[in-house]
């Protein structure tokens, strides 16, 4: 309907959170390409770029993904320093998952 799913709204776009309490390259490099390939999917969507939620999403992830990119650079690896981009991420991410499933 809207060109994406809820199911691959979570598997394409939505960072992979490993529970190792340690930024690692693995999670900046995926935290970048989920940022990348939504914002080009979203920009070339013309509906889903006029709804909010999803502009929103597309900027947290952004932010989140930068943030990772800064702490693990300056050596603050600890999964703390990424903690506020990760639930702002995930609360966008949910009003998404809500939007697409039609709740």
């Amino acid at each position: 309907m809207f060109g994406l799913t809820v199911d691959e709204f979570k598997q394409s776009y939505f960072p992979k959170y490993r529970e190792s309490g340690v930024i690692t390259i693995a999670d900046v490099k995926d935290a970048r390409r989920c940022s990348d390939e939504f914002h080009d999917f979203l920009v070339n969507n013309r509906f889903l770029s006029s709804v909010s939620c999803f502009r929103v999403y597309d900027n947290e992830l952004f932010g989140f993904y930068k943030q990772a990119e800064r702490c693990l650079k300056s050596g603050k690896t600890d999964v703390s320093n990424i903690e506020v981009e990760w639930r702002l991420l995930a609360g966008s991410g949910l009003t998404c998952r809500r939007f697409l499933s039609g709740n």
